[in-house]
């Protein structure tokens, strides 16, 4: 029988076996070799702290709503629930219907972190060689990285400051190196994270513990920078990144925020400076803003091209790495103590 990473009860993981059942017309089941957590929207659900533990989200209305007292809800924290969210592996299964998957394929798609992995046949890609399991894994926070590089509307020569070197923000700095940004400075309180900003092309790094990012920044600018992209998901690096940029600049936001928000600030910088906020999010059915030019197919295959050209690279940013047996002490110990993690990924046995 399988086994996957389960929540059994708050604030816990355990590896559960599970029955995978039979495998329905249409649908492509892979045995996993490699598989990744997201951090901030896994880690934000298990807290407890979520905006969908008391309320549903009306994809009509597009707003939250309270959950109707009869209606089922998802248990808080993910109790009950597998997690993960992307995942590799080998195809074991072709359902009736599926011509673009054999036995043999090498496929890779969002899924939980356990032995097995049954999607419909359109919800997965085929690995590309030039793409390492590690990539593929990685694909979903480059995703997120390059909707909000698009978002702030980069130029050639821009200063921009990023707040949050997780694996979004790894990405975000890779992609402003490529897009040519004249100065880039990276915010984070680990110098785990803040050293590999700076192999990613970040030319200056701040520690919010230590200083205040408003005056750092313009201190290591010369001047306001241009753009401050925020994908720690902390109001408190939000404020940072308001008062790092100039009048009229762009403040992008791609964190999953939780807590009281009640001392932000918005008398202050954000007034008087007449600053823009976006809030950059690419999938829940959110069209590009670029649309129809750009739609979330053509961003997704933009990533992997990218990877594919050497412009994006997930060395280092998938770390740690443990072994499935693993799994379950790691995901507490990076929740609990996240200071040398950036994206824990899993292996498994094939």
């Amino acid at each position: 029988m399988p086994r996957g990473l389960f929540v059994d009860t708050p604030h816990h993981t355990i590896i559960s076996d599970y029955s995978d059942g039979t495998l329905q017309d249409g649908s492509v089941r892979f045995r996993s070799e490699f598989a990744a957590v997201k951090h901030g929207t896994m880690f934000h659900i298990f807290s407890g702290e979520s905006p969908f533990q008391e309320q549903r989200f009306d994809p009509t209305l597009r707003l939250f709503v309270p959950t109707p007292p009869d209606a089922p809800n998802a248990a808080p924290g993910f109790v009950g629930q597998f997690i993960g969210n992307m995942a590799v592996g080998t195809v074991v299964e072709v359902g009736a219907g599926v011509s673009d998957f054999r036995i043999g394929d090498r496929a890779y798609g969002y899924g939980p972190v356990a032995e097995t992995v049954t999607k419909v046949s359109a919800a997965l890609h085929h690995l590309p060689p030039e793409l390492s399991p590690v990539d593929a894994v990685c694909l979903d926070p480059a995703l997120y990285a390059y909707g909000a590089v698009r978002d702030a509307r980069i130029t050639l020569g821009d200063t921009v400051a990023v707040s949050g070197m997780g694996a979004i923000g790894l990405f975000v700095v890779q992609l402003l190196a490529r897009a040519g940004c004249s100065q880039i400075v990276a915010v984070d309180p680990l110098p785990k994270r803040r050293a590999l900003a700076e192999r990613f092309g970040a030319t200056a790094t701040i520690d919010p513990t230590a200083e205040d990012v408003g005056l750092a920044a313009r201190r290591l600018l010369g001047r306001p920078a241009d753009v401050a992209i925020e994908a720690s998901g902390s109001y408190r690096a939000l404020y940072g990144a308001m008062r790092s940029v100039g009048q009229c600049a762009r403040v992008v936001t791609l964190g999953y925020y939780k807590g009281d928000h009640s001392n932000l600030p918005f008398g202050a910088e954000w007034h008087h400076n007449r600053l823009e906020l976006i809030s950059s999010m690419p999938v829940w059915d959110n069209p590009s803003r670029e649309a129809p030019l750009w739609d979330l197919a053509r961003l997704e295959a933009t990533v992997v091209d990218f990877f594919r050209r050497g412009w994006l690279t997930s060395d280092g940013v998938a770390d740690p790495i443990v072994p499935f047996s693993q799994a379950a002490d790691a995901f507490m110990q990076t929740y609990g103590n996240p200071q040398d993690a950036i994206k824990l990924c899993v292996t498994f046995d094939v």
